[in-house]
């Protein structure tokens, strides 16, 4: 696990600002989100590491789909040397988009994540 500080701006989804910051586990679930929300590839400001390739699947129906999107899951988020696994993936069709929901194994502690992409 890497030595780097869990600290960052907060972005509050709710107001649509930037104020002040937060640490640890809530940085960490923050960091978890923007990895998955951000397309990879699609932003010449991050590297090609960062962000996922989830997107990709929108519009499809879940059948095989399910096992890619994991795979895209575990690529995304594994990059981030503060992130050792990810465990319990479960990925459900909701219209265009997945829900996801998964445990991620981080420097701050494990790490219960709900999502939809």
């Amino acid at each position: 696990m890497s030595d780097m500080i869990t600290k960052t701006y907060c972005l509050d989804e709710d107001r649509k600002t930037i104020h002040g910051f937060i640490y640890e586990k809530e940085a960490m679930k923050q960091a978890i989100k923007n990895i998955l929300y951000t397309q990879r590839y699609a932003f010449e400001i991050y590297s090609y590491n960062y962000g996922s390739e989830i997107s990709k699947m929108i519009g499809t129906n879940l059948g095989d789909t399910e096992t890619i999107i994991e795979k895209y899951i575990e690529d995304a988020l594994l990059a981030d040397e503060r992130i050792s696994s990810i465990e319990n993936i479960e990925v459900e069709k909701n219209g265009r988009n997945f829900e996801i929901k998964f445990n991620a194994v981080t420097a701050e502690g494990l790490i219960g994540m709900e999502t939809e992409v």
